[in-house]
């Protein structure tokens, strides 16, 4: 397993972006083409439950009961989807940004009625001393949910920047996710303008982060 120290810069850029890191780029293709496979697969079961419908609706009411597992395996299509919607982000995200490791990076938060959330504890580039809690995407579909209720105990990898949007994994790398802040791209959100140094900025901008002049 490849391994990299914390950066003890500052600002904790410096090293080669995590683009470059051998497993990487496999890593996210693998993340893709599962999330691909699901929808398409979602697709498939949607499809041929409609065709059971259209056969049963003369049942009346029979119907319109077999109808419902369509609206819920439509819901889990758009899921895939929109996760897949932040490969794009990803891929900038390990362009710009080197892999660093974090200790105690996920813990899990319990909360009613889910069970257990993954919360991510990583340091603030500019002040290390203080921490920053990107927020996974994907609602009931979080996969760091379900690792952080198992336990980690291993050092957390990401790539970006906390106060902005991440990707994070488990060491290899595996298990990709992407984490962000709402003010990072969210119009209706007012974005991070102070505390920022002009590396950091440059490089929030440089993934299509919103950052305040």
């Amino acid at each position: 397993m490849i391994r990299m120290n914390l950066s003890k810069n500052p600002e904790g850029f410096d090293g080669p972006v995590a683009w470059e890191t051998p497993g990487t780029r496999a890593a996210l293709c693998r993340w893709a083409a599962r999330l691909l496979a699901k929808m398409l697969g979602w697709i498939m079961v949607w499809l041929a439950w409609l065709y059971g419908v259209l056969i049963q609706l003369s049942w009346g009411a029979v119907a319109v009961l077999a109808g419902l597992p369509l609206v819920v395996i439509a819901y889990l299509v758009c899921a895939q989807l929109f996760a897949l919607s932040k490969l794009w982000r990803m891929y900038r995200i390990l362009k710009v940004y080197p892999w660093r490791q974090q200790r105690d990076g996920v813990r899990a938060k319990r909360q009613w009625p889910r069970g257990a959330r993954a919360v991510f504890v990583l340091p603030n580039p500019d002040r290390p001393e203080k921490t920053e809690s990107p927020e996974e995407q994907g609602g009931f579909f979080r996969i760091w949910d379900r690792v952080a209720r198992k336990g980690f105990h291993d050092e957390l990898w990401y790539a970006g920047d906390p106060r902005f949007a991440c990707v994070v994994a488990k060491p290899g790398p595996k298990t990709l996710s992407y984490a962000d802040q709402r003010t990072a791209y969210s119009l209706d959100t007012s974005p991070r303008r102070k505390g920022i140094s002009p590396e950091a900025r440059r490089r929030a901008r440089a993934i299509g982060a919103r950052v305040a002049d």
